[in-house]
């Protein structure tokens, strides 16, 4: 396969994904703890992560490339993948060496405590360790705890990057999700995919970059920051110009709540050539600075006001989706070729996103009062008119073709089909 991505509509012809798996269990426990929106059912989480494989290679032809089943299958034989994912479980158990082994009651090796070296375990066992990151008690009865499970792991865009030029390996903003990388970095190594630049300084996540044709978006803020956007545009793209977009303050929340637009997929999108998705509550507040190409690298043109300014010199039409759209996830749906999409279903997502605000503004009113006000008021037009996302009249009018996924659930871990999939070809 060739890496990359140089628009956002390009035909989709490889993702990596990985179904939410044993992980998600311990971070229902405290969904908010870790970066959850909600709590959720696991299975149906599942069940809905593999409808929308299903729909991806069934109707679309997409070639879909599992994570765990990736490296199981490469590190089933000796070789590099295996030798690298033995080294990674031994990096990840939280303990020293003497946890490597299983002993008996008398604290020796030998009988059913037999010892096991780890580059004798089975695959799937040490996927297991690196997934779950157990740290092992000594003594009898020695108890065993989680120490920093990747919990988000199922969110497979914001590990790296498919840009012109091929895969940019990221570096995650926060410590939940710091490991991850390198878990993503070695699958794609499975798949004989090689990375063409990798973010060591400051912080870059995928769900912050938007490749589109000429010209590429990347977003600035609470996961991605200015020291990250600079690492990105010294090596890891070749685009005309760079829109770099700041995070905008959501204006209907008293203070920050920086996961309800965490990421620019969060609040824009591309369907089409042509044609964006996103919020105006929010493009309205995100400013935009240019960077031209220049020799090997950018230099900055300039401020060229907000998002919808600079799409509109772009010939760009914006289709604007409702502040309870946008919660619902309706900007984050994933274009498989030109003028179509795979989106969540806004309409049997309202209800819930409703209940989980209202929850939310009655623990801070204060806080999310206003949101859940306009929140309320967009769910009593949209129901009364029948223009959820995606069936709307400027959907129709543009000649979109919008298939519609139910992600009720998988959808609580704060993403919807663009944040599920990691793209490798476009």
């Amino acid at each position: 396969m060739e890496p990359g991505a140089r628009a956002e509509w390009d035909t989709l012809r490889h993702v990596l994904v990985h179904e939410p798996g044993i992980e998600v269990f311990f971070a229902l426990l405290a969904p908010e703890a870790h970066l959850y929106e909600r709590f959720f059912t696991h299975h149906e989480a599942r069940w809905e992560h593999r409808q929308l494989c299903d729909l991806l290679h069934n109707s679309f032809g997409v070639r879909i490339h599992h994570l765990k089943t990736t490296l199981m299958e490469e590190a089933g034989e000796p070789g590099p993948i295996r030798d690298l994912l033995v080294s990674m479980a031994g990096r990840r158990l939280a303990d020293d060496r003497t946890a490597l082994t299983a002993t008996g009651r008398d604290g020796k090796a030998g009988g059913d405590g037999l010892a096991v070296p780890l580059d004798e375990r089975d695959p799937e066992h040490l996927f297991r360790i690196i997934v779950l990151n157990p740290a092992i008690g000594h003594g009898r009865g020695g108890h065993v705890r989680l120490i920093n499970p990747l919990h988000n792991l199922y969110f497979m865009r914001d590990q790296q990057a498919a840009t012109d030029r091929g895969i940019c390996m990221g570096r995650m903003a926060t410590h939940e999700r710091s490991e991850e990388v390198a878990v993503s970095a070695l699958c794609l190594k499975a798949l004989g995919v090689e990375p063409v630049h990798r973010v060591s300084q400051g912080r870059f996540e995928g769900g912050d970059f938007i490749p589109a044709g000429e010209f590429a978006l990347v977003g600035c803020g609470s996961r991605t920051n200015p020291e990250g956007v600079r690492d990105l545009l010294a090596g890891g793209m070749g685009f005309d110009e760079i829109a770099v977009v700041r995070e905008p303050k959501h204006p209907l929340i008293s203070g920050r709540d920086h996961m309800v637009n965490m990421h620019l997929d969060t609040y824009l999108n591309f369907p089409k050539e042509g044609v964006a998705v996103g919020s105006p509550a929010l493009l309205q507040e995100a400013k935009v600075t240019v960077f031209n190409r220049s020799g090997e690298g950018y230099e900055r043109s300039g401020d060229h006001g907000t998002v919808p300014e600079y799409l509109r010199e772009k010939g760009f039409d914006l289709i604007e989706i409702t502040t309870l759209e946008q919660l619902c996830f309706s900007s984050n749906f994933l274009c498989v070729r030109n003028g179509s999409c795979i989106t969540p279903d806004a309409s049997a997502l309202a209800p819930v996103m409703l209940r989980r605000l209202s929850e939310k503004a009655h623990a801070n009113p204060g806080k999310y009062g206003r949101l859940l006000a306009q929140a309320e008021h967009d769910y009593q037009i949209l129901r009364t008119e029948a223009e959820f996302f995606p069936h709307k009249k400027a959907v129709y009018a543009h000649g979109l073709e919008m298939t519609t996924v139910l992600l009720n659930n998988a959808t609580g871990g704060y993403g919807g089909a663009h944040c599920m999939t990691c793209v490798i070809a476009r």
